[in-house]
């Protein structure tokens, strides 16, 4: 439940503090005073859009506080997922200036804003002449139908969540082993090419690298050539590099009878000899090797196409291409090794499909059962609000004859409430057919019949009794003081009846100094709430008589509220 609400520069309010109690709390006062500001600025602190004109006149920021106690599961829930420690009190604070800037804070740490909005969606609801927050939702209305007798699904629910979860196990096994026959065929026929594509390719380590230098030496074959028949036109012509060295040898001789050093000189050259005619032997060798062979480049240079080819599917290097082939060669035996682990594990789908298709059906027929139970007692709340000729139903989507991807954890049940609130129209779904007005005595007898007690802790009821008066006033004042017995209630209220109901009070005035108005709030107590009520009911609210009348209806109140208690 809210306990406090702090507010800091909206519109007509300067700084206020209010403290509100669990049960029904009741703002009152003029028309224009500020009670509607106030609930717009628990909608911001909760995490609405602000808008630059609310910020008060002369200040440059806005800010407003909420703290929160006593809250249910599903707000512990939220907090869990989202990270955040539950110490028991949840402090909202946020902050908005002229310049667009804007913080949000969650028990003093700064939070996303869509982070705050998922926690307040579980601790309050909305409902005015303009806004809902729930009902009008048709993706809502599932959790709605069923929070009538939630213990009615608990273990369909576990049932089929259980079997959900082995089914997708089972799925992800086989995706492992190639999934399902025709898959795993495909599977095998792909492997099966790839593996031959490349092994019919006789690759060999380091082809590609000793193909590139071949194509590279083709390349320049004609400049090789002529290099090569350089090099053995100076050696073997008649006054080439060998004649010259065998002259130069003989002339070293003849004088070496003169000087060991001429005979050493000729030995020298004759060692060289030997090198040199072995250097012969070799460019005569290659010279007949680079030969250019049209041939046999072609035959090369298709070669190291075909590598390329596989180094695109399969690489980017030949290395990979040869560690894709084992892969392959492995996931294929793995295949053909799979076929009968593959038909088990489909037979068990098959087993938890039907599995899962019988308890959403099953919780699909106990849905439907309670509808007819649930759209009997909202037209009987209608018709004690003054909607006698109100038609409310359930609408189901029609139920699948077997399994269906579209089975979640809720079945495949799609719901959506249709109304008409007069004779002779057609049902239409809530959202496109209702009135401000209807919506919320419709929301008030929804409320009655489907209270979940785990859910929000608090609602907010801005003037829904509005157009409302005698005996249907009656009636929504003894329907909200039903809610206030579960759920913590603000409302803004012109009925004397509804006001009467209340177990707190809120005066709220305005008042003009100095150029300047300001909203100011008072807790009411004793006479003071008989004064008020008075006031509401009509005519001058000093009188013995309209204070009577006001206590008549606060003691009738409290009467009520104890057969309820």
């Amino acid at each position: 439940m809210i306990q406090t609400l702090k507010i800091k520069n909206v519109a007509l309010i300067k700084e206020l503090s209010l403290d509100f109690t669990q049960g029904f709390n009741v703002l009152l006062g003029e028309t224009g005073a500020g009670k509607s500001i106030i609930i717009d600025s628990l909608n911001f602190v909760l995490g609405d859009k602000p808008s630059k004109a609310m910020i008060r006149t002369g200040e440059d920021f806005m800010k407003v506080e909420a703290s929160f106690v006593e809250y249910g599961k599903q707000t512990s829930n939220i907090l869990q997922e989202l990270g955040i420690d539950d110490e028991g009190i949840l402090l909202f604070s946020r902050l908005f200036s002229l310049d667009g800037k804007s913080e949000c804070r969650i028990n003093g740490i700064q939070y996303p804003l869509n982070m705050l909005k998922q926690i307040s969606s579980t601790l309050v609801d909305f409902y005015g002449q303009h806004e809902n927050q729930v009902l009008l939702r048709a993706k809502n209305h599932l959790a709605l139908l069923e929070s009538y007798k939630p213990e009615l699904f608990i273990e369909n629910k576990k049932s089929l969540l259980e079997a959900l979860n082995s089914l997708k196990e089972v799925r992800q096994e086989k995706e492992s082993l190639g999934g399902n026959f025709e898959n795993r065929e495909r599977m095998i026929d792909l492997l099966s090419y790839q593996i031959a594509e490349i092994e019919n390719a006789g690759l060999k380590e380091n082809e590609d690298e000793e193909l590139e230098s071949e194509m590279k030496a083709f390349a320049g074959s004609e400049r090789i050539t002529e290099a090569l028949k350089t090099v053995l036109a100076s050696f073997e012509s008649s006054n080439g590099v060998l004649s010259g060295v065998k002259s130069s040898i003989h002339s070293l001789q003849s004088i070496s009878t003169y000087s060991t050093k001429f005979s050493e000189l000729a030995e020298r050259l004759n060692s060289s000899m030997y090198e040199l005619e072995d250097i012969l032997d070799e460019v005569k060798t290659l010279s007949t090797e680079f030969i250019f062979d049209e041939v046999k480049m072609n035959a090369v240079d298709e070669r190291l196409d075909l590598i390329k080819t596989l180094k695109r599917k399969y690489g980017p290097t030949l290395s990979d291409v040869m560690g894709f082939l084992e892969k392959s060669k492995l996931e294929l035996d793995n295949l053909d090794d799979a076929g009968v682990k593959l038909k088990e594990l489909t037979e068990k789908e098959r087993g938890l499909e039907e599995k899962a298709f019988a308890v959403s059906k099953n919780l699909s027929l106990k849905r439907r059962e309670l509808s007819k139970e649930v759209e009997s007692k909202i037209c009987n709340e209608l018709s004690e609000l003054g909607m006698k000729n109100a038609r409310f139903k359930v609408f189901f989507n029609d139920m699948p004859e077997c399994y269906t991807q579209d089975i979640t954890r809720q079945g495949f049940d799609d719901v959506e409430f249709l109304f008409s609130a007069n004779l002779g129209e057609d049902l239409k779904p809530l959202s496109k057919t209702i009135s401000g007005g209807e919506m919320s005595r419709f929301m008030l007898a929804m409320k009655n019949i489907l209270a979940d007690k785990d859910g929000v802790g608090t609602l907010v009821f801005d003037e829904v009794d509005s157009g409302i008066s005698g005996v249907i006033g009656n009636a929504v004042a003894e329907k909200i003081a039903k809610l206030s017995k579960n759920f913590q209630v603000l409302c803004i209220t012109h009925l004397p009846q509804v006001a009467s109901m209340a177990d707190s009070y809120i005066y709220v005035t305005k008042n003009s100094a100095n150029n300047s108005t300001q909203t100011s709030v008072e807790k009411l107590n004793g006479e003071r709430i008989l004064e008020q009520i008075a006031q509401l009911s009509g005519g001058n609210f000093n009188t013995e008589a309209s204070i009577a009348h006001a206590r008549e209806l606060k003691e009738n109140s409290e009467k009520f509220k104890k057969k309820i208690s």
